[in-house]
């Protein structure tokens, strides 16, 4: 099977500063009155990303039972860590939230996917759970917004709830059938579920809109192939 398209599974978590393994109870103090650099965050953060890390790496291991020159991890470096596989990357990182400067940004991704079957199997769900409940797909080229709004709306569907902003940036589509919604820019597809999705959930509903929505997409092959 060929490589997918550059598709992610994505799951983000909040956590107080104050919370970190790396920050004392005065420097607690300190970083709750003010903004916390990147810089400063890496050397907070290095203990919660080793310990993802070193919990992500025994998973993958024990589940798709890589040999020792199939897996790999590096890390953590400026925040981040990474584990290879041969059918995907692992991601972890930290980032200060620019909303709230108590909290931070813990994010884990899977992205290099090498097929849709890795994603949906046994060991990856044995892997994983629920960790994640987004998927993100990044379009090469531009999707035509107001032609996937028009075809919604023209077949007049009880059973597909459809939102988008007055500068069609945007459009949002939820369908009985599924336990997700789709959000539709440009150049970005993103499915989110409920905390209990599964990866296979998330894909099929991905599959599910890629069908309906196949000719508005203006696409001559799907994005994803199952």
């Amino acid at each position: 099977m060929s490589k997918t398209p550059d598709i992610s599974f994505v799951a983000e978590q909040q956590i107080p500063v104050k919370e970190l393994k790396g920050i004392s109870k005065a420097a607690g103090s300190t970083a709750s009155k003010g903004p916390v650099s990147q810089k400063y965050l890496n050397d907070l953060a290095q203990a919660e990303l080793d310990a993802d890390l070193d919990a992500t790496f025994a998973k993958l291991k024990s589940s798709f039972k890589f040999k020792r020159k199939e897996i790999s991890a590096d890390g953590p470096v400026d925040g981040m860590g990474v584990i290879t596989t041969p059918h995907f990357f692992y991601e972890v990182t930290v980032a200060p939230m620019e909303e709230s400067h108590r909290n931070v940004i813990i994010r884990r991704s899977v992205r290099n996917i090498a097929s849709a079957e890795v994603i949906t199997g046994p060991e990856f769900f044995e892997a994983f759970g629920t960790r994640f409940n987004k998927l993100e797909v990044a379009c090469e080229k531009p999707l035509d917004l107001e032609t996937i709004i028009d075809q919604i709306e023209d077949a007049d569907s009880d059973d597909i709830d459809l939102d988008y902003d007055k500068d069609i940036t945007y459009c949002t589509i939820g369908m009985d059938s599924m336990r997700t919604t789709i959000s539709v820019r440009p150049n970005l597809i993103h499915v989110k579920g409920p905390l209990d999705a599964t990866p296979a959930d998330l894909v099929h509903s991905f599959f599910e809109m890629q069908s309906c929505f196949m000719d508005s997409l203006n696409l001559s092959e799907p994005l994803l192939k199952s």
